[in-house]
């Protein structure tokens, strides 16, 4: 399976002796009209006001997405994106880049867990934690449990009661995956929690040590026919120790198995987090193709912060003003925390079958280490 970036060209042709004639308001509801017809919808700037990308030809091309909206009704509407995962992957970042799109909007709280913790729920049930909002808005929602936790019915449910939702979904390396999420949970005490006298572990390395041989034992290489039978048994480790899915849901392959059920590349992204950290802005293109936004967010947007070296999000309209990812989103990224080479080594063993089943699954490869 392969993630294609094909899109059919829109030529709008203007002529000028006739442009006069038209106000523009009758413009710009000529240009979105246009656009919500095409069956991949531009994906560039240029598509709207010629060939150049001059900040002259972005600005009016954001200043009327932002008119277009205006005076209309608003209501509370269905996310058009969900986030599903993966957590420890750079999920946040990837929200945070897309936020400034001036079609996108994101929920508040930006985590709903509504079809991980309600799903018996009805759709209006789910329209009630949503905000009003005018119809050709955006909104995106990223809950990163729903990649990888109960209920085994949230892709089911997702497609059943948001069929029209495009799906992003991060990954990351799973061995660098383990030493973030294991810190995340020390931070929220369910490893170590001195007002409770609960002192589990003091390393990663010896969480590791421990739980690694469970895990082996209970799932092993991945195994392409009895994988259902695999992933069922790596609920069950979750439902009798929660601590477990530190490992378990770096099984990529495992999990998005049922995903594929109801998703395919035309309705759900697979977004490298390695490439996203890198070369943020070429992602960040990438995804607007994906959902068939107008490409108003671009590659120059996104500049390295001298002082951290992360990239931040350079508003166009105040070169002077960067948008950067918090501390906290950058823990294990610093250089501060690292796993010994003997658990980094088997950790790598135990993911690698797992990791080759994903790369067939997707037709691509990561160049995880």
């Amino acid at each position: 399976m392969s993630y294609p970036y094909k899109h059919t060209t829109l030529v709008l042709i203007l002529l000028v002796g006739s442009a006069a004639f038209f106000s523009i308001q009758v413009f710009q509801n000529l240009v979105f009209a246009e656009y919500q017809r095409s069956p991949t919808k531009p994906v560039n700037s240029r598509y709207f006001f010629g060939n150049n990308q001059d900040s002259g030809s972005r600005k009016e091309l954001w200043e009327m997405l932002i008119k277009y909206r205006q005076n209309k009704t608003k209501s509370r509407r269905l996310p058009k994106i969900i986030g599903i995962g993966v957590e420890k992957c750079g999920t946040h970042a990837l929200l945070h880049f897309l936020r400034p799109h001036p079609l996108i909007r994101v929920t508040d709280p930006t985590e709903t867990h509504f079809f991980d913790e309600q799903p018996d729920a009805s759709v209006q049930d789910y329209l009630l934690k949503l905000p009003e909002l005018e119809e050709d808005i955006f909104l995106m929602e990223k809950t990163p449990a729903y990649f990888n936790f109960r209920p085994s019915s949230i892709p089911a449910n997702i497609k059943r009661m948001v069929p029209d939702a495009k799906l992003l979904l991060v990954l990351c390396n799973p061995v660098d995956r383990v030493l973030s999420d294991f810190y995340q949970e020390w931070i929220m005490f369910n490893i170590t929690h001195p007002g409770k006298g609960q002192f589990r572990y003091k390393s990663v390395d010896q969480y590791v040590y421990d739980y690694l041989p469970r895990v082996q034992q209970a799932i092993g290489d991945f195994d392409q026919k009895n994988s259902v039978l695999q992933e069922d048994r790596v609920f069950d480790l979750m439902g009798k120790d929660y601590l477990t899915h530190i490992i378990t849901t770096g099984f990529y392959a495992l999990h998005l198995q049922r995903w594929f059920k109801y998703f395919n590349e035309t309705n759900l992204m697979v977004v490298d987090s390695e490439a996203m950290l890198q070369d943020p802005g070429s992602v960040i293109e990438e995804v607007q193709e994906f959902l068939k936004l107008p490409k108003v967010l671009l590659k120059e947007d996104y500049v390295k912060e001298e002082d951290s070296g992360y990239f931040c999000y350079k508003n166009w309209k105040d070169e002077n003003k960067l948008d950067c990812l918090p501390s906290a989103k950058r823990r294990t990224r610093n250089g501060n925390k690292s796993l010994p080479p003997d658990v980094t080594s088997k950790l790598q063993e135990l993911f690698q079958s797992h990791n080759e089943a994903l790369f067939k699954m997707l037709g691509r490869k990561f160049e995880w280490k």
